[in-house]
């Protein structure tokens, strides 16, 4: 397809459409938790004008020394909220995620035509990848950065103009006000080199083209140590590898991505792009390292996934237009093309995930909105992965017990996990820290074990369960009861949803199987929790 009309008006109208659809297409609600203490952090910032230096929410951790390193994207997003409540919130958001794509995709396509079919459809199945990591993390900060980092690069090649390589070291000075991840940018930049190393840009030495491109990695590095926390936040990356790995193993997104969901769309990822590199010419060597490199961090960590569907892009939709038969004729071409836009406008609402705001039933609203109105400055023990919200729709008075920002083990973490297992003595540490609720789910998520609390909670005199909603239960103090408490058989009755939903995602795991024979045999349901129990015991069975 020819690119000779590219200044035509209508043509020049193609890009902002295609910015246009993919704002719809990441048009989707909240369902991440970190971005609450996120945001927690954030609006701390605003009140306070300056990065807080220590614990203010944290029960355990009051007044210790923090660090607060996603200041920045904490920031934008209150303001966000701010301008815009939960709306703006999902616009910025949807904002990131289209100008990654289109930047990419800006960066692939060169000087070759924005409506290439193929080129589309690699397009529409990247972004359909990404979803996954587009979810109001702080980590969409890299994948911008790098996204942005691509395209100067390319535009470096392809007009001979250094001056586009400045701004690799600018988004390298914004990202690491939002996201201790610069490192992330030098592979890139890397890559590249060795590129150009062996095969220049035309006109150009290698070893000029290859020094350029150092001296724009040691700038952006430099530039980035002028954030508050200094060099410090730049090695990062390299610290928490090698000091949060007993954290790590606990989280869901540092498993390895054939132990997720995610495992089919790895194989696929990796398959489409060792058909792309075996295949296209141009870029092989930058962008087999790249795809080697982030598959290989993907595979290690899921969380990573993002990054390699980023970096597949360009070769994927350069081998898609090299494969294209010239012989098509430009309307069927288009046709394509239109009905690829389509399907992106169309997948949203085929999966039920378009729309703004928070996911329903997936944060504790019903209980934080009980504690605002029955227990104003309250004392919140609450299950790890809830923290973040609950500080934030609390606001100032409450204080919660912990929460995911630090991927280091600390107190905080410690006391959590002994509470939780209802290790000996876990009274003693609610009683030490005048605990007057307590929220948790009845399961674990991903693996569907049961939360020994829970159990201990159900019979308890001491505490009395007063919420009850998809995300979880919570419990009051006796003696704080205000208002009508709810049957505690309703804590087997949400184990059983807990359980049924992890099973559903993971229909291999033992453990939720273990909880509904718990559950059903709380209730006096005995032949169903023998089932249960039957089934426990095949799936548990050790391999040989």
């Amino acid at each position: 397809m020819s690119s000779a009309d590219r200044s035509s008006p209508s043509h020049r109208l193609v890009p902002l459409a295609i910015f246009a659809v993919l704002l719809f297409f990441f048009w989707r609600p909240i369902e991440d938790y970190d971005i609450w203490f996120y945001m927690v952090s954030g609006r701390e910032v605003a009140a306070t004008g300056h990065i807080p230096d220590s614990m203010f929410y944290l029960l355990p951790l009051l007044g210790e020394p923090a660090s607060y390193i996603e200041w920045g994207f904490g920031l934008i997003y209150h303001w966000a909220y701010t301008l815009g409540g939960y709306t703006g919130m999902t616009m910025l958001n949807a904002a990131i995620g289209a100008a990654t794509l289109f930047l990419a995709y800006c960066a692939a396509i060169g000087k070759r035509e924005w409506l290439h079919p193929i080129a589309l459809l690699v397009l529409a199945v990247v972004a359909w990848w990404m979803t996954a990591r587009m979810n109001y993390r702080a980590e969409t900060a890299l994948l911008l950065a790098m996204a942005a980092t691509l395209l100067a690069l390319e535009k470096y090649a392809e007009r001979a103009d250094w001056r586009w390589l400045i701004l690799i070291p600018i988004a390298g000075w914004l990202l690491i006000q939002l996201h201790p991840s610069v490192v992330f940018l030098l592979p890139v930049l890397g890559a590249y080199a060795i590129e150009f190393f062996f095969s220049a840009p035309d006109g150009r030495a290698s070893g000029h083209v290859v020094s350029i491109l150092a001296i724009t990695a040691a700038t952006t590095l430099a530039l980035a140590c002028l954030n508050p926390y200094g060099w410090h936040e730049v090695a990062l990356p390299f610290i928490a590898l090698f000091s949060a790995k007993g954290l790590m193993a606990d989280i869901t997104e540092y498993l390895p991505v054939m132990d997720t969901e995610y495992a089919f769309d790895f194989v696929a990822m990796a398959a489409l792009g060792i058909l792309s590199l075996i295949f296209q010419r141009e870029r092989r060597i930058s962008s087999s390292l790249l795809v080697i490199l982030f598959g290989t961090f993907t595979f290690i960590y899921v969380r990573n996934i993002g990054l390699f569907a980023l970096v597949l892009l360009g070769p994927m939709v350069r081998y898609g237009m090299q494969m294209l038969p010239d012989k098509i004729s430009p309307r069927w071409q288009h046709l394509v093309a239109s009905a690829v836009l389509a399907v992106m406008l169309a997948l949203p609402f085929w999966q039920g995930k378009l729309g703004s705001g928070t996911k329903p039933g997936l944060f504790p609203e019903k209980s934080a909105a009980y504690l605002k109105q029955h227990l104003p400055g309250s004392h919140v023990l609450n299950f790890f992965d809830y923290g973040g919200y609950l500080a934030w729709a609390l606001g100032s008075g409450f204080l919660v017990f912990v929460d995911g920002h630090d991927t280091a083990t600390n107190r905080a973490v410690q006391l959590h996990d002994a509470i939780f297992r209802a290790d000996p003595g876990w009274e003693n540490i609610v009683s030490e820290y005048r605990i007057d609720a307590i929220f948790t789910p009845a399961v674990m998520q991903f693996s569907g074990r049961i939360i020994p609390l829970v159990e201990q909670l159900s019979t308890s005199n001491e505490w009395r369960l007063v919420a009850r909603e998809p995300s979880g239960l919570l419990f009051l103090r006796a003696d704080l009861l205000a208002g009508e408490e709810i049957d505690k058989r309703q804590v087997w009755e949400q184990m059983i949803e807990e359980a049924q939903r992890e099973l559903r995602k993971y229909p291999d795991h033992a453990d939720p199987w273990a909880a509904l024979a718990t559950a059903y045999q709380a209730l006096g349901d005995f032949v169903t929790a023998e089932e249960a129990a039957q089934q426990y015991r095949r799936l548990n069975k050790p391999t040989p």
